[in-house]
């Protein structure tokens, strides 16, 4: 390990690695508080894109308050290096929770309530956030939910970093709009987060393809198996308040990511029937081996965990539905052929007339 401190805070542990730099956790001496320090790759520092778009997370980060967003404490340059200090979650993120199996549907709407709202206030502030994804959302041992990585943020109030015809993100979770290089707006952060909604019900994605040309193929079709097809368990209002930011037309989608957690939350609230929310995802991530069942009762009562357990074990298998077929094209060529050749002879017709006058 390179870094033993960053400000004042000491390195403990590497937490993880990604495309822009490595992850530690760290503790934060005097405040005794455990945090999270983001390094920028020594690889990146000499371009000043990346350098700037190290900076400008930071800020993104800075101008944010609320309780479903990792919260930044300081932007640290030492040694030509730089560092990112925020709050450290400790829990899981929902691409490894995914790894054990699809998501209970109350689990499902409950987490996507969260995040909507997260994405509601993020829009409010002009930002977009623009890589929505499991790898991207954690659940704490708290029992919340926390948006992270602004790493390709934008700020709609600014110019893009980005460089015309280049894509950031996560192609799978990117909008019909945003392959083509069109203007994105706050609905393609719907899109993704749809996209993550219906991975986290059914265990699969709704676009799928074995090369990228088959997945963007996918994607503009705006073709996918019904949520309830592959996910039988998850309700009808659940299933079109996901599919809702599956339209192909973002015009189509939800317009606003505060109505959609509105709607998620009324899904959540049905299961639920008074459970508290938290304490739901608290057993929920017990269940799956990412919380010590003696932590968690420190969190949750036995009864809550227990009627919870009997819930997860009751969720039915994702099925295993095909992808929908390709739309063919040839009746559509064989239609526009013959409506030619109906206006070719009718123009012969007409021009025959005019020559050879009765």
């Amino acid at each position: 390990m390179a870094v033993r401190k960053v400000g004042t805070s000491r390195i403990v542990r590497e937490l993880g690695r990604g495309g822009m730099g490595v992850v530690y956790e760290a503790l934060q001496e005097g405040l005794e508080r455990r945090v999270a320090v983001k390094a920028l790759d020594a690889r990146l520092t000499g371009s000043r894109e990346q350098v700037e778009r190290f900076k400008r997370e930071g800020r993104a980060y800075a101008q944010l308050r609320h309780q479903a967003v990792v919260a930044v404490h300081d932007l640290v340059e030492k040694d030509d290096a730089l560092y990112l200090v925020t709050e450290f979650v400790d829990g899981a993120d929902l691409g490894k929770l995914l790894q054990t199996g699809p998501l209970p549907p109350d689990c499902v709407a409950l987490v996507g309530a969260r995040v909507a709202e997260a994405l509601e206030y993020v829009h409010f502030q002009k930002l977009l956030h623009r890589d929505v994804k499991p790898g991207n959302l954690m659940i704490s041992t708290e029992g919340e939910v926390k948006l992270l990585d602004f790493g390709i943020a934008k700020d709609q109030t600014k110019g893009d970093l980005t460089r015309e015809g280049v894509l950031v993100g996560s192609p799978a979770y990117m909008a019909p709009e945003v392959l083509v290089g069109e203007e994105e707006d706050a609905t393609a952060d719907l899109w993704a987060l749809g996209v993550t909604l219906y991975e986290l019900a059914s265990g699969r994605k709704p676009f799928r393809g074995s090369t990228s040309k088959e997945l963007f193929g996918a994607v503009r079709t705006g073709r996918f198996p019904r949520l309830r097809a592959v996910a039988p368990g998850v309700s009808r209002r659940l299933a079109r308040a996901i599919e809702g930011c599956l339209a192909r037309r973002k015009e189509a989608r939800w317009q606003s990511a505060g109505a959609l957690a509105r709607e998620l939350e009324r899904c959540a609230a049905t299961s639920l029937r008074g459970t508290d929310p938290r304490g739901r995802l608290v057993a929920l991530m017990t269940h799956r081996g990412f919380i010590a069942e003696e932590l968690a009762l420190t969190r949750v009562d036995q009864e809550t965990l227990l009627a919870s357990l009997v819930i997860d074990e009751a969720t039915p298998v994702a099925a295993d539905v095909p992808d929908p077929p390709a739309p063919r094209r040839w009746p559509l060529w064989v239609a526009l052929t013959v409506l030619a050749g109906l206006g070719a002879a009718v123009w012969w017709t007409q021009a025959w007339t005019v020559l050879v006058p009765r």
